[in-house]
């Protein structure tokens, strides 16, 4: 009997290992061809609306962050800058939180000057391949905080309808993009409700924003650079940080129980 117990726990570790062990991915299954998330891609827009024009850049940053801690979500920053009439550098005006499963974008938050929140679960922004009329729904809570009185709210809502509403080409001043995904957001966050629009192009990201409750704002593509080849859930270890140190975690503490059993075991002998 303590013979083919200590075979059972044996096949267990065994497995336990097997199961630990990293599984390689084909990278054609992590690309997703409307969101390259580069560090240094930029996207350069001519800015208008009722009162003005200006340049805003979208940028993801050279850094990167765990949200949640070494368990957690691997996520870069998605910035938008902006370069009014006059000046010559962009100035940081906001930035999002995103992370990448095999097929979908996710949206894990938001900073301005103002405040900032992370979520405590991802909001599913768009799944490819891409199909019109497709719809991600979703809520989550946050943990906010009001910069000029350093306030931290907890279990704040939000919510978000995201609709694929067409698949169309769109013409900016940096050229006509075919096959463009023309998204609505709809979100309820702790300010009110937002609505506005947005267009991808296939390997370049946003070419086109409308936003109609900023008097009419319209951001038109200029520029761009875009790495193809350097996409963090295409080449980089560090996005399977986190499923990999959770599964050694566990079978550590399944190897621990396992060699506290066969102690026990060889004691009672």
């Amino acid at each position: 009997m303590r013979k083919k117990l200590s075979l059972i726990l044996l096949a267990g570790s065994i497995f336990a290992l097997m199961v630990a062990t990293p599984q390689v991915t084909p990278v054609s299954a992590l690309q997703m061809e409307y969101f390259p998330l580069a560090p240094g891609n930029y996207n350069i827009f001519n800015s208008t609306n009722d009162q003005g024009t200006w340049m805003t850049k979208r940028y993801v940053g050279n850094e990167w962050e765990f949200l949640g801690g070494p368990y957690g979500v691997f996520t870069v920053y998605w910035c938008e800058a902006h370069m009014m009439p006059g000046e010559t550098n962009y100035t940081w005006k906001n930035q999002m939180w995103l992370s990448k499963t095999s097929d979908t974008l996710v949206w894990w938050g938001f900073e301005d000057e103002n405040a900032k929140i992370t979520a405590s679960s991802g909001l599913n922004y768009v799944t490819e391949p891409v199909t019109a009329g497709a719809i991600h729904s979703g809520s989550t809570t946050g943990t906010l905080i009001l910069k000029a009185s350093e306030t931290s709210m907890p279990g704040v809502p939000f919510s978000a309808n995201y609709t694929i509403e067409a698949i169309e080409s769109v013409t900016v001043p940096a050229g006509t993009f075919d096959d463009c995904i023309r998204i609505h957001e709809e979100e309820i966050t702790p300010d009110g409700a937002v609505s506005f629009w947005v267009w991808y192009a296939p390997n370049i990201g946003a070419v086109q924003y409308h936003y109609p409750d900023q008097e009419d704002r319209w951001d038109r593509l200029v520029d761009y650079g875009v790495d193809l080849e350097n996409d963090p859930w295409d080449s980089w270890f560090m996005p399977s940080v986190p499923s990999i140190m959770m599964i050694a975690t566990v079978v550590g503490a399944l190897l621990i129980a396992v060699i506290a059993i066969v102690v026990v075991i060889h004691k009672r002998r």
